[in-house]
């Protein structure tokens, strides 16, 4: 019989806590509970099952297998795909429903609203959290409980969704004057330099993305033989258009070089990297994962070396995602070689079109008074 209590004795063997709570409504803010992170609350719950091992899937939405955070939820909000008397909006698409003879939501999904709510519901005056939500409010995240076309509180930019064009970029924004986010922080440091717009030594737009294989920089997959096993090598996606361009074949080795750094990979070539249209001239695409590093049995270059230290304005996040770069092939060279290389490449600033993210970036960074690696002026 499951006692619900799980890893419930300390190192000496006493009981610590009671049963497992069933879900994050049952945390309390009195002390009285403990969760390390709400979102997971219930996965393992006071019947003692690991629903994280379930697989067992039915319904349209495979309840039964595995667990959706938070409360096995598959569809976020799913109290929006009723109308405000809990109908749903479109029978063919329904996730949840009020049943008044039940006096509950019911469905194909767990419901994400109190279940027990019913859509006429109003609430008090003075109510706080999700009491303070009408029966109508499905977004419960929100103070407001209602959906949000802009952000109205907390942003260093915004509040409406805009196009700006990353820190490096080979193209001028073709929208506004001004070329990147205004709030960008750009840690201005003579060893942390930024390509300027259109800069003709760094032509190729690169990214960065994941392999299923491996979770974050690698060093919780790197080591485990099997994953390893499946994708063991740093790579390189470029097209056959780009691969003709450079001189390159499938499985050879390249280097990627930006303003900061040079990493090695193999080239995958592969027709889905499609190349670019773009002010009237074409935009290669190079991607890569970012899972490598020096340790474990599955080595390769760190992707980070060729990322600038930058951070968005709310959270901080440097931008890995669009950046530009130059491809050669063969493989990067080493140690001081690989230094004077970097070095030299960084002397051979050519000339570029005035760059109206200028004025965005501190002074150092500003497009005429580049800084170089190593700090040489």
């Amino acid at each position: 019989v499951a006692t619900g209590v799980v890893h419930g004795r300390d190192d000496a063997g006493t009981p610590h806590h009671g049963a497992q709570v069933a879900g994050f409504t049952e945390l309390a803010d009195d002390g009285s509970t403990a969760c390390g992170c709400w979102i997971y609350a219930g996965v393992y719950g006071p019947d003692g099952i690991n629903r994280a091992n379930r697989r067992s899937p039915s319904g349209p939405y495979g309840h039964g297998w595995g667990y959706a955070w938070p409360c096995d939820r598959r569809i976020l909000y799913n109290r929006a795909s009723a109308d405000p008397e809990g109908r749903p909006w479109s029978p063919g698409k329904a996730l949840v429903w009020w049943d008044p003879e039940a006096e509950r939501w019911v469905g194909h999904d767990t419901p994400d609203f109190p279940a027990d709510k019913p859509p006429g519901f109003v609430p008090e005056a003075g109510a706080t959290g999700a009491d303070a939500h009408g029966g109508d409010h499905p977004f419960l995240m929100h103070p407001e409980g209602v959906a949000r076309l802009f952000v109205p509180t907390g942003l260093e930019d915004g509040p409406l969704p805009s196009h700006f064009e990353p820190l490096e970029s080979p193209l001028l924004n073709p929208l506004y004057d001004q070329q990147s986010n205004p709030p960008v922080r750009w840690f201005d440091r003579p060893d942390n330099p930024y390509a300027d717009v259109g800069d003709p030594r760094f032509p190729y737009v690169l990214t960065t993305y994941r392999l299923t294989e491996h979770h974050t920089a690698g060093g919780m997959s790197r080591f485990l033989s099997r994953l390893q096993e499946l994708q063991s090598t740093f790579f390189a996606e470029i097209s056959p258009e780009l691969a003709a361009e450079i001189g390159v074949n499938e499985g050879d080795w390249m280097t990627i070089a930006t303003i900061r750094g040079a990493v090695e990979v193999r080239a995958l070539v592969t027709p889905r990297m499609r190349p670019l249209q773009m002010d009237g001239r074409t935009v290669h695409q190079i991607a890569i994962p970012f899972h490598w590093g020096h340790a474990g049995p599955a080595k390769g270059d760190i992707a980070n070396d060729l990322i600038a230290i930058s951070g968005e304005p709310n959270v901080t996040i440097h931008e890995a995602k669009a950046l530009t770069c130059a491809a050669l092939p063969g493989r990067r060279r080493r140690g001081a070689e690989l230094v004077a290389w970097l070095d030299a490449l960084a002397a051979t600033r050519a000339q570029v079109p005035p760059d109206p993210g200028a004025a965005a970036r501190p002074k150092s960074q500003a497009n005429g008074d580049q800084p170089k690696p190593g700090g040489t002026p």
